[in-house]
């Protein structure tokens, strides 16, 4: 009752004290501090640690008017959360009025950041989990993080099956550039290339790898015009918009995919076109592994996976529904390359004569007959 009003709005105007007071002593585990002397609550924050998925959430900060600005609810904060960092939970969240701003500048502080936007409220998170990039795109003992499939089958096909919708004389963002692979594909086709990537590792190796690109311009030769920023895609400042957005087996990496889909629905041009490509979870080489049981399910994460930073596998469905949930307006969705192997296999076959271009070309078009049975699936939207 004593920070009510401190509160934007005031804590009394949306819930009953009372009920509120008692649900936290009852439920909530307390973070306190008292004045010594007086036996009085200088500040609290309650949080709850019976979610089943392990995530943490504040219910309440607050802070008696009278010790505001001595550093109690930052204190507090931090002992909440070490608490359930040391209960290996995944994360911790709350829920703010977007218009409280020393609220929100608060959990920032604290490295909170924006998982959903709903009517005047934020919801906010703080990821527990060190993700490691650079680790993520070593070879495990079992499974490559590329193959030479990926490189030289399917990531010219990406760019067959996007041409028809892009406007290669715009600029470009590529999300999650990796080692710059897929990068020297689509400075084949653009001038202006902005390359946001988590791992410093794979932009020194991606930095190398188109270091010598260049293109005849009025018969004279020059570097096209790329940018590397390392960054995590919620973090990255970038000052214009972009007529081509490519997210190339990317957002299957993500913690939060909505989120990012909502980001790049942002920094999408008026007429943008975001590409948006992952593996299919009902490609028949996992549709064969689960029926050899490999794996538990077509839609299953496998630990070679989530040692590369895997968090979910989609069908066309799910990234469908992520994609509108994100308020992207998807013009068109299809599959990319009729696969029945996995990329090891093809990578043997690839050093044979047994596989021709003509065949590769077969599984393209096939691909895009059945596509939910391909190797990788693809949306193209628009800004919504």
């Amino acid at each position: 009752m004593a920070c009510s009003k401190s509160f934007e709005p005031s804590l009394d105007s949306y819930v009953d004290i009372d009920t509120y007071s008692k649900k936290i002593e009852d439920r909530a585990c307390l973070f306190e501090e008292w004045h010594e002397n007086l036996n009085e609550l200088k500040g609290l924050v309650a949080a709850y640690d019976n979610h089943p998925k392990k995530i943490g959430w504040i219910t309440n900060v607050s802070v008696d008017p009278k010790y505001i600005g001595k550093g109690i609810a930052s204190k507090l904060l931090e002992s909440c959360i070490d608490y359930f960092r040391r209960k290996k939970y995944s994360r911790v969240m709350l829920e703010v009025y977007a218009n409280n701003l020393k609220a929100v500048e608060l959990y920032k502080k604290h490295k909170f950041k924006i998982y959903d936007m709903k009517d005047e409220k934020l919801t906010l998170e703080v990821d527990l989990r060190e993700r490691d990039y650079n680790k993520e795109l070593n070879d495990t003992e079992d499974h490559k993080y590329a193959y030479n499939f990926d490189f030289d089958v399917m990531h010219p096909y990406y760019m067959k099956a996007a041409l028809p919708y892009i406007n290669t004389k715009g600029n470009c963002l590529e999300l999650g550039s990796s080692k710059g692979h897929f990068t020297r594909r689509i400075l084949e086709h653009y001038n202006d290339v902005t390359c946001v990537e988590a791992s410093k590792k794979a932009i020194e190796e991606a930095q190398n790898l188109t270091n010598d690109f260049q293109i005849s311009f009025d018969n004279n030769w020059r570097k096209k015009n790329i940018q590397f920023k390392h960054a995590l895609f919620e973090d990255v400042k970038l000052d214009t918009n972009y007529d081509t957005i490519f997210l190339t087996h990317v957002l299957e990496h993500i913690d939060n995919p909505i989120q990012l889909l909502k980001l790049t629905n942002k920094w999408l041009s008026k007429d943008g076109i975001l590409v948006l490509i992952c593996p299919n979870a009902n490609a028949p080489s996992r549709q064969i592994a689960v029926k050899m049981g490999l794996i538990s399910h077509n839609s299953a994460v496998t630990p070679s996976e989530k040692s590369h930073g895997h968090n979910i596998t989609y069908s066309l469905d799910t990234l469908e529904h992520d994609a509108t949930s994100a308020g992207l307006k998807v013009i068109s969705k299809s599959g990319i390359f009729f696969k029945a192997l996995a990329n090891f296999q093809w990578d043997k076959l690839l050093q044979t004569d047994i596989i021709s271009q003509e065949y590769l070309d077969g599984c393209y078009s096939l691909g895009q007959q059945y596509p939910d049975l391909c190797s990788s699936i693809m949306l193209i939207c628009k800004k919504g």
